[in-house]
Parts: C-alpha cells; sequence; structure tokens
C-alpha cells in the first residue's frame, strides 16, 4: 500500500511524496518524488529548507564538481563574500544590537588545535591596514592553509585548488561565471587579481544572473570592497593577522552559514591584545602564518559533507553549511535529501 503525502517549501511549491506505509523509515523514493520531508534518518534534521536539487544523492551530498547528466551541483555562496549586500546587513544588526563595531566574513583557518579542524568556530582577529576588527567562521578547510592563516572570501580571490567558478563545459551547470577561467580576467589561481583596477575586467553575474542582480551584488564590486577595505593589498600582498582568538559566532553570521557549534565559547570579544611580533611570514619556507590571504572557492566548502563534522559539537538543524546552486544565491535542502535519492 502506498500513501502520497504532499510538502510545501517554502518558496510555496508543492512536492509529492510517495512512500510505503508500511515502511516508516522511508529507506528510498520512487525516480520523480520529492523531498525527503520528516522521514528516514537524517543527518541534519530542523534544517533550513531550500531548493531540491536533482541525481542520486541526498542533499549534503549533492556533487562539488563533475555533476552526472540531468542532476545539481553544489557551490559557495555568493553573499558569504566579504563586502556583500547580507555580508554588510548582518554587520550592521550585529553591530547595533551588540554596541560593537567589526565587519564579517567566511573562509578557512589553518589550525590542528580543534576536534574538526575549525569547521563551524567563529574568530575574532585585528587586522593591519584594516580599521575594524573582523568576526569571522571558517567553513573549509585546505591543506595549503597553515597555522594562524585565515584565508577570507573575497571577490575573485582565486578560485584555488578546485577550480569550479568559469572555464567549464556548461557555464551555470558545472561551473558559476560565464567564460574562460584564465590569468589575464581573474588573476593567480590563489590569490586572484593583484590590483583594483583589474576588478574592471572581471564578469559581473554568474551565468545564470537573476539571483545576483535581485540581491544587489556584483562580482566587480566585491572585488573592489577588499581592496577599499584592506582585506587585500595593491600589488598582490597580504594583510597580517595581529591577534586571533575564538568567541561566539554571531547568530547574523550564523543565519547565513547555517552552520553553528555546540561549543561556543560565551563572548564575542577577547582580552587578546595586538602583537606587533605578528607578522605575515609570506615567503619565509612557504608559510602564510599570521597572514590574511583570499580565496573565491565557488566549490561547496568542507563544511557542507556530513563526514567532516561531528554531530555531537554540531547545534541540531546546523550541523553543515547550507551551500547553493550555481546562481550563487539558492540555498540547497540539506535536512535529509534531494529529489529522485535514497535518504
Amino acid at each position: 500500500m502506498r500513501t502520497a503525502v504532499f510538502v510545501k517549501l517554502s518558496c510555496g511549491q508543492d512536492l509529492f511524496l510517495s512512500k510505503t506505509a508500511s515502511n516508516s523509515t522511508c529507506s528510498a523514493y520512487d525516480t520523480g518524488s520529492g523531498n525527503c520531508g520528516d522521514c528516514g534518518s537524517c543527518f541534519n534534521p530542523g534544517g533550513r529548507s531550500g531548493a531540491v536539487c536533482r541525481g542520486q544523492s541526498t542533499g549534503y551530498f549533492c556533487a562539488a564538481d563533475s555533476p552526472a547528466e540531468g542532476s545539481d551541483m553544489a557551490f559557495a555562496c555568493m553573499d558569504w563574500t566579504f563586502g556583500s549586500v547580507s555580508m554588510r546587513a548582518a554587520e550592521g544588526a550585529f553591530n547595533k544590537r551588540t554596541g560593537d563595531n567589526v565587519r564579517m566574513g567566511v573562509g578557512t583557518y589553518g589550525t590542528s588545535d580543534d576536534p574538526q579542524r575549525g569547521l563551524g568556530a567563529c574568530y575574532r582577529m585585528q587586522v593591519s591596514g584594516m580599521d575594524t576588527p573582523l568576526i569571522v567562521q571558517s567553513i573549509n578547510t585546505g591543506s595549503d592553509v597553515t597555522g594562524n592563516q585565515f584565508d577570507l572570501q573575497i571577490g575573485d580571490g582565486g578560485a584555488g585548488a578546485f577550480n569550479t567558478c568559469a572555464g567549464g563545459k556548461q557555464p551555470g551547470v558545472d561551473t558559476m561565471y560565464p567564460g574562460p577561467y584564465d590569468a589575464s580576467t581573474w588573476g593567480k589561481q590563489y590569490g586572484g587579481v593583484d590590483d583594483k583596477a583589474q576588478c574592471q575586467g572581471l564578469p559581473k553575474y554568474p551565468a545564470k544572473d537573476a539571483a545576483m542582480k535581485a540581491a544587489g551584488d556584483d562580482l566587480v564590486t566585491l572585488c573592489e570592497y577588499g581592496f577599499d577595505h584592506g582585506a587585500r593589498q595593491e600589488g598582490g600582498g597580504n594583510p597580517s593577522i595581529q591577534s586571533i582568538a575564538r568567541v561566539k559566532c554571531p547568530a547574523e553570521l550564523v543565519e547565513l552559514t547555517q552552520m553553528q557549534r555546540s561549543d561556543d565559547p560565551a563572548e564575542y570579544t577577547v582580552e587578546a591584545p595586538v602583537e606587533a611580533a605578528h607578522e605575515c611570514e609570506a615567503g619565509s619556507g612557504g608559510s602564510l602564518a599570521w597572514c590574511l590571504t583570499r580565496m573565491m572557492d565557488c566549490r561547496k566548502p568542507s563544511g557542507g559533507f556530513k563526514d567532516n563534522v561531528k554531530a555531537e559539537i554540531m547545534v541540531d538543524g546546523k550541523r553543515i553549511i547550507q551551500p547553493c546552486l550555481s546562481d550563487g544565491y539558492t540555498r540547497i535542502d540539506v535536512q535529509c535529501g534531494c529529489s529522485d535519492c535514497y535518504c
């Protein structure tokens, strides 16, 4: 016997679910069925709903590259970028609520002193050349990020080891932006363009451009914002992290990433004096310790894979990051699974 269930998504779309009545665990769905809803064994129950992607994988296993024909691929979200409209709104709301004065961002922190390599943790740092402290959340990992280095998501900060930003066979499917990925447009693989003037040569919008336009962002402006606010230097240099310490993640930042640790500290501030001895060590034996580096890894970050996080130190419903489709803004549902998949 089969029963039918309708699920209302936040976007107002009705999805039809078909399950075997005798099987309350709902081990599988028929091809063409909808999101897992409230049945099955889900890693992130209670998570925020989003777009239902296609293919034979659960939401938190949506491919990070090389999607199969007829399936979707998961990307980073462009409103995580330093200086995006949403990020600046989060900063403003947090500063008004707390009386603080910070900027915010996401990226990768180089640490081995953490049970999951910093994923989901927030850090407050003072950076040379920046007029306000930064509170950042580490949502990614990388073997190329050294101790006490933070790799901040900046507009054209470099695609890194896994380029899904541009140059794909199907822009809007396997890469986010149109056109080739070449040095004349995008700059270096690690670091992007060296000078603010070069930002003007970037494509302004993803291949699927409606969502970014609606958000009020564009890649040229996001690239320039990093130069304007001291997060990157003319000539391609890296600012120094003068002090850094773990702090409580602001709710406004968690709202953007949907990732939160249950072992957060109690405070947003720390007694961490600026130490002049902490200077970016770029060029010293290949180390980038105490450097604020940059990236724009368009690929779904490490925090979007459930095997990279420990459920026992994550907040229910916010165990993994919520990535985006190829427009860089439409969130993928990571509560349980995707259309046409097994729970």
